[in-house]
């Protein structure tokens, strides 16, 4: 049986999943969950681990938030698969987040802007976006924006990551 995992990208198209690529291995993460005035309502560790998949061709990853078992209702974890697919004709990434605790399932495109990879969707009067910025070799930061109406950007959520394993 082929494994799902791969151990690089695919050849043909190695720069771009690079992209991604460059988070393969563990990180240890703090979340923090922001109020409506941007003020910390709480903070949680949790972890995050990417690897290679699909013959090199993809990029996958595992949320947990908590981190490992620690006990939580399920409308408190966060614990899902992403799955990011560069697409050479279009020239970005297709990505689908999908949690095993509440069911969600989140559809987005991704790209790089500047320095940053910035995810977006949009919903009816709601846009929002993911940003990986302050990107380093063994640290990275997230954050979740939403702009409602064409209003202002509030950001939601942000993570602060540390490599623990690079593969």
């Amino acid at each position: 049986m082929t494994s799902i995992l791969s151990h690089a990208p695919d050849t043909r198209h190695a720069a771009d999943l690079r992209l991604f690529g460059q988070f393969t291995g563990a990180w240890q993460t703090r979340v923090t969950y922001l109020r409506p005035d941007g003020s910390p309502a709480r903070h949680i560790t949790g972890e995050w681990e990417f690897s290679y998949a699909l013959d090199g061709r993809a990029v996958v990853d595992v949320w947990r938030v908590p981190a490992g078992t620690i006990p939580c209702a399920d409308t408190q974890r966060e614990v899902g698969l992403c799955v990011r697919i560069w697409d050479p004709r279009l020239r970005l990434w297709r990505f689908t987040f999908h949690s095993t605790a509440t069911t969600t399932v989140i559809h987005m495109y991704a790209r790089q802007v500047g320095p940053d990879i910035v995810l977006e969707r949009a919903e009816a009067d709601r846009i929002e976006r993911w940003v990986f910025h302050d990107l380093q070799p063994a640290t990275f930061s997230w954050r979740n924006e939403i702009s409602r109406n064409h209003g202002p950007w509030r950001t939601v959520q942000t993570v602060r990551a540390q490599r623990t394993a690079k593969t």
